[in-house]
């Protein structure tokens, strides 16, 4: 079995071939000015996402026989700040492996204004558990390190199999889309640690485990769990 190092190893080799955008944390040793908030310097340097997902997909794709499909449906998400739909473009995958019982992750590339956002979630769940980077003007720009490091996180964790997504009962007002339902609650744990977003849920951390080890996390009814083999032989 190939080593996680090793993955890593070979996808930073061909991500240096993309001669990729790189740019410090603009706030090392400072505080954020109130003028940065809602402004977009350079945009256009975001798709440093899509170039290392590019580097992934080769690395799974040609070690792993992980396969990415192009012919599933969209997503049509976009921040809430953004005034016209019609500015956001994107291009959902399917990332799947054929290992038995590995996770499917569905992988969706936008273009914001000439920005890049990746959105993540399970394959056949309308949820999407990660949105990287949730904003991007230069108030939230922790610079290009940071969000490689927020992707190679999902990514590698589902590689090894320790990807866990615990998504609370969605949403149950009358006009929520029933695809598109907020859930109540949502924890996500990877290789390096846990957050959650919504409601605070009791221990997340000790869920996690116990999902993780097969025991019973006692999560309220209709909640939805995630966890499955990893994709490296």
């Amino acid at each position: 079995m190939r080593t996680i190092d090793e993955v890593r190893r070979a996808v930073d080799a061909a991500f240096a071939e993309f001669d990729a955008p790189s740019w410090p944390d603009p706030h090392q040793g400072r505080r954020v000015t109130e003028a940065e908030y809602g402004r977009f310097t350079d945009p256009e340097r975001y798709r440093v996402l899509s170039l290392r997902l590019k580097a992934w997909s080769q690395v799974l794709s040609d070690q792993f026989g992980i396969t990415v499909d192009h012919d599933v449906p969209q997503h049509t998400w976009a921040p809430a700040d953004v005034d016209d739909p019609t500015t956001v473009s994107a291009t959902t995958t399917a990332w799947r492996s054929p290992r038995p019982g590995a996770l499917a992750l569905r992988v969706t590339t936008m273009d914001v204004d000439g920005q890049t956002f990746i959105e993540i979630g399970i394959d056949a769940d309308p949820v999407d558990f990660a949105i990287i980077p949730e904003c991007g003007c230069d108030a939230c720009d922790p610079g290009s390190a940071d969000l490689l490091t927020q992707l190679d996180d999902v990514i590698a964790s589902a590689a090894l199999g320790d990807l866990t997504v615990v998504i609370g009962p969605r949403s149950t007002h009358p006009d929520a889309d029933p695809d598109r339902a907020d859930p109540t609650f949502l924890i996500v744990g990877t290789g390096s640690g846990w957050f959650f977003d919504g409601d605070d849920p009791a221990e997340p951390a000790e869920i996690i485990d116990a999902v993780r080890s097969g025991d019973d996390p006692h999560l309220p009814e209709d909640c939805t769990i995630h966890h499955g083999g990893g994709w490296l032989s």
